[in-house]
């Protein structure tokens, strides 16, 4: 009822939306691959069957630049795929992610997102079953 009120003596410093950090990266993935362009016109892909490990590896450099990198390697670990956390589709990769790898250690990932320096992070296979 007093929104209007509140509004007024909000302090301008609280109206003022952050800036989001962006990326012109792009993941896309399907049943067999995972692919990341990066906006440039160069584009990896791993199969989801190849994967053979998952960190996430965080920076100082937050908020205003990214500071969260999802590392996909294959299993010979010649090839790695980064996403930077706010690429497009990386939201719907973390969910598939989830979803089809037994052992995803999501505590890690929320350890991970809660992190302000620089640091790796193991999400799979769990750090129990390396």
């Amino acid at each position: 009822m007093l929104n209007w009120l509140l509004r007024l003596l909000r302090h301008p410093r609280d109206a003022v939306p952050k800036p989001a950090v962006s990326t012109p990266v792009r993941v896309t993935h399907d049943d067999k691959l995972i692919t990341v362009d990066d906006g440039a016109g160069a584009a990896v892909s791993v199969a989801w069957s190849d994967i053979g490990n998952i960190s996430v590896l965080t920076t100082d450099a937050g908020p205003f630049e990214a500071d969260l990198f999802w590392i996909m390697t294959d299993r010979d670990g010649r090839q790695s795929l980064v996403v930077p956390m706010g690429a497009d589709g990386e939201p719907a990769l973390l969910k598939s992610m989830q979803a089809r790898l037994a052992g995803f250690d999501n505590m890690a990932v929320v350890e991970a997102m809660s992190s302000t320096s620089n640091a790796v992070f193991q999400i799979w296979p769990a750090a129990g079953l390396v």
